[in-house]
């Protein structure tokens, strides 16, 4: 039951469009039907259906195919009628019949049947439907061949259930047609485009404080007005003289040579009607002279049904605090609290940025893990494990500078992106600075690592370099501990106890 995009003039109206929809859905509702033959041979495979055969299946899924070409044919024809709704409904109906002397018990489908005319959203068909499926109900009980006792016990279950479905299904109905009447009514008695006009006009007045500068333009009588102090002034607008609004021109002293470009090609009044069609809103934000941003926005008020806005509402907002808290929340959001790098979020969200465009030659992945935190930690405490952290984290900074860019993924893992042809003199910095590197509750610094050229391996993904980095920084580490002559697993088992 949904309304056209173009809502009905009345409910008669509103009802031949609903029952169009209605013929379809239950068209498709019935194609679906067709395949529950296949699924109840599915359950007869596995065991769930034990005393019906796959002929039944065959003959319900064939029967539910004619239904579905039939009822296709009386939709084409008449497809504002019932008939098609009304057929397919008798159909499943007899369809549950069927799976009812098969022994195929779906006993919560059969209260469907009701519920599907009452999207008709008329009364008479609803209880026509009601009696149609109760009798069908009956009707399997009867055939199913039960014994006397079963058949009345069944019998006086689903009569009180029937009941009890068709009053409830009434009053749905019932609260439904009233919803529908009510909104239908409520468009018929809607004020012209003018009072329409008014009223945004009228809103868009009591919003003005809210905003730095609010000019009203209509295209229509070629005047631009300010929505703004107790003077209110108009202006002619004479576009083959000036593209800019008088605000605009006013305003073109305050921007930033840097956005002052394409302030003056958002806010060209040449070009505004067509940016604005079809859309209700259309800004861009930009730097004034003090640094500060601010948001420039063309609304569109136009109540009529031209695609081209004859009248438009300018706004200027100074949206600075508004920008510094976005950009301190992003900061807080992409960076790692202990050692400011950016995060393992903002590692995907670049990894992702990349996988947007072929990966450049220079791309290199260096995949880094800290040797001995978590003994650090355990024999010396985590004061020590954060100082091998914000080493590890500096050295690193340090060795790639302006190359790429560095990221915590972890408690002792780090990778880097860059951007370089010349990635041996990066590493040698890295050995430098680590082995320059001295803390105050632990002396030295180790790090293994690994990386992976996109120069070395053309042919690989993004993914699979970064498998890659890992991979030798993991080789990397085995060779740190045989070195040392340290038995990890050993290791862990100790501090642990």
């Amino acid at each position: 039951m949904q309304l056209n995009k173009q809502t009905p003039l009345n409910y008669d109206d509103f009802l031949l469009q609903n029952r169009k929809y209605i013929n379809a859905s239950i068209l498709r509702i019935i194609l679906v039907c067709v395949f529950t033959g296949p699924a109840i041979a599915l359950g007869i495979y596995f065991g769930v259906f034990k005393l019906t055969s796959y002929i039944a299946c065959i003959n319900i899924s064939m029967g539910m195919l004619i239904i579905f070409f039939i009822c296709s044919y009386l939709y084409n024809c008449f497809p504002y009628s019932t008939y098609s709704s009304l057929l397919g409904i008798a159909s499943m109906n007899l369809l549950l019949v069927y799976m009812s002397i098969e022994h195929i018990e779906l006993s919560i489908t059969w209260y469907l049947m009701p519920m599907l005319s009452m999207l008709l959203l008329d009364s008479k068909i609803y209880f026509v439907s009601l009696l149609f499926n109760y009798s069908m109900i009956v009707c399997s009980i009867y055939l199913s061949g039960y014994d006397i006792t079963t058949f009345y016990s069944k019998f006086f279950g689903r009569t009180i259930e029937s009941i009890i479905m068709g009053i409830v299904g009434f009053e749905i109905g019932r609260l439904i047609t009233f919803y529908y009447k009510s909104l239908i009514d409520e468009k018929v008695t809607t004020s012209t485009a003018q009072a329409q006009m008014h009223k945004q006009f009228t809103l868009l007045e009591s919003m003005a404080d809210l905003y730095d500068n609010v000019n009203y333009i209509d295209f229509g009588n070629m005047t631009e007005e300010s929505l703004q102090g107790e003077h209110r002034a108009t202006y002619t607008l004479d576009l083959e003289e000036n593209n800019h609004s008088h605000m605009v021109r006013s305003l073109t002293s305050q921007v930033a040579p840097e956005s002052l470009k394409r302030f003056l090609k958002f806010t060209d009044l040449l070009t505004v009607q067509k940016r604005l069609e079809n859309r209700k809103i259309i800004y861009l934000e930009f730097l004034n002279k003090n640094r500060e941003w601010f948001r420039a926005q063309y609304i569109n008020v136009d109540p009529s049904e031209q695609d081209i806005p004859q009248k438009i509402i300018f706004t200027i907002l100074n949206i600075d605090e508004e920008k510094k808290k976005e950009d301190h929340l992003l900061q807080i959001a992409l960076t790692d609290e202990l050692t400011l790098l950016y995060n393992r979020r903002c590692y995907k969200d670049d990894v992702a940025e990349l996988n947007k465009h072929p990966l450049p030659k220079n791309l290199v992945l260096l995949s880094v893990d800290v040797n001995g935190l978590k003994l650090a930690n355990d024999t010396l405490g985590h004061y020590a494990g954060d100082e091998l952290i914000s080493g590890a984290s500096k050295c690193l900074l340090t060795a790639v500078g302006n190359h790429g860019k560095v990221y915590r993924t972890g408690g002792d893992e780090f990778m880097a992106i860059l951007f370089t042809y010349n990635f041996s003199a990066i590493e040698q910095a890295l050995i430098s600075n680590v082995l320059n590197w001295h803390g105050e509750y632990i002396r030295e610094l180790t790090l293994s690592y690994g990386y992976a050229t996109y120069a070395d391996f053309p042919d690989t993904s993004l993914k699979e370099l970064e498998k890659i980095a890992d991979k030798n920084m993991y080789i990397n580490k085995e060779h740190y501990y045989m070195e040392k002559g340290i038995d990890r697993q050993s290791l862990y088992k100790t501090l642990q106890n």
